[in-house]
């Protein structure tokens, strides 16, 4: 078995996958609309920003997370961009499962994760 085979095999079946399918098709309603594509934009560039600053255990004031929802709601009102994000949500939990599925088949953690995928020893 030719390991490079089966990884391009791999990519072919996510590629013909369901889920990719219509995350592209999703993808491509929302590019032909320029202001909702550059509003979609600009929220995952904010949701960045706030991920980053909980990573670097900043707490976000009141009025940030008070921003972040109205805008998050607001942009998961608008059909298009709502359809956009859970396409994408759910061929994203196809690739993390199979991420892990691999990670976990080649023992890739090196025993610093337990079996609920927190750090061991902290």
């Amino acid at each position: 078995m030719n390991v490079y085979d089966e990884a391009n095999n791999l990519a072919k079946a996510l590629k013909e996958s369901s889920e990719y399918k219509n995350f592209l098709e999703a993808k491509v309603k929302l590019e032909k609309d320029a202001e909702k594509y550059e509003m979609a934009k600009d929220y995952m560039r904010k949701q960045m920003e706030v991920q980053s600053m909980q990573m670097m255990g900043q707490e976000l004031t009141e009025e940030q997370i008070s921003s972040y929802n109205t805008l998050a709601n607001t942009i998961m009102g608008i059909p298009e961009i709502a359809e956009f994000f859970q396409t994408q949500m759910y061929f994203s939990v196809i690739f993390q499962d199979i991420t892990d599925i691999i990670a976990k088949a080649v023992d890739l953690d090196m025993g610093l994760f337990d079996e609920n995928g927190e750090v061991c020893g902290s």
